[in-house]
């Protein structure tokens, strides 16, 4: 079962670590003694590339999901049933999942790591990053990378908490009051209802940033590096919001494999605000 489930994602991460290890290879051995950044007291770019994207992201991404979940999860939801409580009813649906999906969760939180990045890529945490004034676009490049250590874990705490609570199947209507008030009956989930701001926060405009921020420097880049090198880094910077989804493959896994304990986690969270009710939805069409 575990391989069956899993083992087509953890080809595609075993892929991915192995031509992690082969640009590491490249980036030492054509640009030696270059030092990424700062904060990782290296002296060398290809194994602080290394390091980043093989053991810093998916360790940053685990711990984003477990924190995200099971402390921020519950924190949404009381937040959430404080703000509109009195105006609708809440339930629990009961329904099994089955499968692992990871690609379309997974890319909202590599859009949100990459904007954070980018939003967080100032002239004072370049300065910060380099240990000096910033002097080429190749210091803003590297804060760039060296900052998704921290915005990875971030971005998977977010959503992680919107997936816990999804799973949980913690419902909210207004039936009641639609009725008494003749307005448009609603029922949602609270996880989606959060789920959307968030990815309409990572969405499009994300990318049009992104692309801005590779404009600056890709032309750069063809004229200072190798073509074989280039060509390594183009490989993992044009596709990049696919490439940042990978990394996080092991924290999915691990929330996977969790399911049914935080479900009955935020369960029981749910039940001491009082949510305990369950939800029958059928939806039957009549000629």
């Amino acid at each position: 079962m575990l391989k069956s489930k899993y083992s087509k994602s953890i080809i595609i991460y075993i892929f991915y670590c192995i031509f992690i290890i082969i640009l590491s290879i490249a980036l030492s051995k054509f640009l030696p003694g270059l030092n990424l950044s700062y904060f990782i007291p290296l002296s060398d770019i290809g194994i602080e590339i290394g390091l980043i994207f093989i053991v810093f992201l998916p360790l940053s991404s685990i711990l984003g999901v477990l924190i995200g979940g099971y402390v921020f999860a519950p924190i949404l939801l009381f937040t959430h049933k404080k703000i509109f409580g009195f105006k609708v009813e809440y339930g629990i649906y009961t329904k099994d999942f089955e499968g692992f999906k990871f690609f379309s969760e997974g890319l909202f939180s590599a859009l949100m790591a990459i904007n954070l990045s980018l939003l967080l890529t100032t002239r004072w945490i370049i300065s910060l990053s380099v240990g000096s004034d910033p002097d080429s676009y190749i210091d803003a490049l590297t804060t760039f990378l060296a900052l998704l250590m921290l915005t990875v874990g971030i971005a998977s705490l977010v959503f992680s908490s919107t997936w816990f609570l999804m799973d949980s199947g913690i419902l909210y209507s207004n039936l009641k009051r639609a009725e008494d008030l003749n307005k448009n009956t609603e029922i949602r989930s609270v996880g989606r209802w959060y789920g959307q701001y968030l990815k309409g926060y990572a969405g499009v405009s994300v990318i049009l940033s992104y692309i801005d921020f590779m404009i600056l420097f890709i032309p750069e880049l063809k004229n200072d590096l190798s073509l074989m090198l280039f060509i390594l880094l183009l490989i993992v910077f044009v596709p990049f919001p696919l490439v940042i989804i990978i990394p996080i493959i092991p924290a999915f896994i691990i929330s996977d494999r969790l399911k049914e304990h935080r479900i009955r986690y935020i369960r029981k969270k749910a039940s001491k605000l009082g949510i305990t009710s369950n939800v029958d939805l059928n939806f039957e069409l009549k000629n």
